[in-house]
């Protein structure tokens, strides 16, 4: 019964990783099985590869310790203190420029602008051209999860990552972007609001709170992962987690690694020599698959 259990797990992963690739591999059928120690091995890699890594410019203040679910605020100051030069990034200078370019209510249909679309290229072009990136690409590749030509790679990750789609009601209201590197508000919950260059804008314009820690993973002077409660535009999520002080590129390739690898399901990466999981959705709509959501699990 077991070995069957497995199996029918096995299947079905195989299912979302087919109809995941459908639309950006040449060659589906000839996917390179992925083991838990390459993923951790790459996204070691990864991490020493990033360049645009900005925790040499952020200090955290965790405070006081919270449960999950608490509504108490047990850190009276804010979450970071970020040093200007941070912003100086290329990417993450051009991430803030994204800031007021959506709708939190994902009920809402969102109008894309001319000038919105460019600013999505120009973050997508610098991202692109980082060495996280590059290293994510040939990756992908060579395991035939994508094409190897940069223009297919570039396209494919624009519309995984910018694509519009329906989280109900049939209003394009929502998009990996906004949903994990900002944040979203759907029927008076808070959704997403995974990212900390974002959180830090919105706690120092007074629009968040952080009330606490639950749990901090340290990533050797390149980071920490937070597990926390947070109040965002009058609202409260029980607990969120969150990278801080990694480049919004290598945040983003560990999501796209793990959705095609291990979608919808806890996906095994080390980083700084720890075990650490991330978790992704696959959100289906129209007969496309998007990244529905894409956290650390800690």
């Amino acid at each position: 019964m077991a070995t069957e259990t497995t199996s029918a797990k096995w299947l079905a992963t195989a299912a979302v990783i087919l109809a995941v690739i459908s639309h950006w591999s040449d060659a589906a059928v000839n996917i390179a099985p992925t083991s838990d120690d390459e993923l951790g091995s790459f996204t070691e890699t990864l991490l020493r590869h990033d360049v645009h890594n900005a925790a040499k410019y952020v200090t955290i203040h965790t405070q006081g310790r919270a449960a999950s679910g608490t509504r108490e605020d047990h850190a009276p100051n804010h979450l970071l203190t970020v040093d200007s030069r941070a912003y100086q990034i290329a990417t993450i200078s051009k991430l803030q420029l994204l800031y007021n370019n959506y709708v939190a209510d994902a009920g809402v249909t969102e109008h894309v602008t001319a000038g919105e679309r460019a600013e999505e290229n120009n973050l997508l072009d610098a991202i692109i051209d980082t060495p996280v990136m590059s290293r994510t690409h040939r990756f992908l590749a060579d395991k035939g999860y994508v094409r190897r030509d940069q223009k297919s790679f570039k396209d494919m990750m624009r519309e995984l990552w910018f694509g519009m789609y329906s989280r109900g009601g049939g209003k394009l209201g929502s998009s990996a972007m906004e949903h994990i590197f900002l944040g979203e508000l759907k029927k008076g919950e808070i959704s997403g609001l995974h990212n900390w260059i974002f959180f830090n804008n919105q706690e120092a314009q007074n629009h968040a709170d952080y009330l606490g820690y639950v749990r901090r993973v340290d990533l050797g002077g390149k980071g920490y992962i937070l597990k926390l409660p947070l109040k965002w535009s009058h609202t409260y999520k029980p607990v969120g987690t969150m990278f801080i002080g990694t480049s919004p590129e290598l945040e983003m390739a560990l999501y796209t690694v793990c959705f095609f690898t291990r979608p919808n399901a806890r996906c095994p990466i080390k980083l700084a020599n720890q075990r650490i999981y991330i978790k992704t959705f696959t959100f289906r709509y129209r007969g496309k698959n998007y990244i529905g959501s894409a956290y650390p699990d800690i």
